[in-house]
């Protein structure tokens, strides 16, 4: 696992400035990033069909395809760099359990009962974008920074997963249904 994960920093690192990644943050501090794909995987129960939303460099997706094999997970992007760089990533990684749709997400078939979004939006904006995507109900998952409590009020659900993660903010979690 620890190989994978390098190995994945080392493409980051090869093909960030080529792909236009927004790595410089994550190659900054790995444990970092370690220490959050574990929180996102302590989230997701065995086997769960996942979409990350807004993929970009694969964070938070391939750290957790790496962490979990057993997750079937989706990357979505929309930029054609960053797709073919997920593409490239999951191939040289050997990772059978993701799937890179490279295009716009409302073009994907639900219904996902997870869903990650890093540096996409605010937990309504995520949830506007892939509501027709959501099983029901379904489990919305970021790490955000202070203030996130004002973003959950207005969902149509609750959190029900809360872990601090030091300076790198608090990852939660909150379960919606369907208007």
């Amino acid at each position: 696992m620890g190989d994978r994960i390098a190995r994945y920093l080392e493409l980051l690192r090869r093909y960030g400035a080529v792909a236009d990644l927004s790595s410089a943050r994550v190659l900054a501090d790995p444990a970092r990033l370690l220490e959050a794909a574990r929180a996102y995987a302590e989230v997701l129960p065995e086997g769960a069909r996942v979409l990350d939303l807004g993929s970009g460099a694969g964070w938070p997706g391939i750290p957790l395809a790496i962490l979990r094999p057993d997750l079937e997970l989706t990357l979505a992007e929309r930029r054609r760099k960053r797709a073919a760089f997920l593409e490239l990533a999951a191939g040289r990684l050997g990772l059978e359990n993701v799937r890179v749709h490279a295009g716009d997400v409302r073009e994907l078939a639900g219904p996902y009962p997870f869903v990650t979004a890093q540096a996409v939006g605010s937990f309504p904006e995520v949830y506007r974008i892939v509501a027709p995507l959501l099983a029901d109900p379904a489990v919305l998952v970021s790490v955000k920074g202070p203030g996130w409590e004002a973003e959950v009020a207005g969902l149509p659900g609750r959190v029900f997963h809360v872990k601090p993660l030091g300076e790198g903010g608090t990852l939660v979690a909150v379960e919606v249904g369907k208007r």
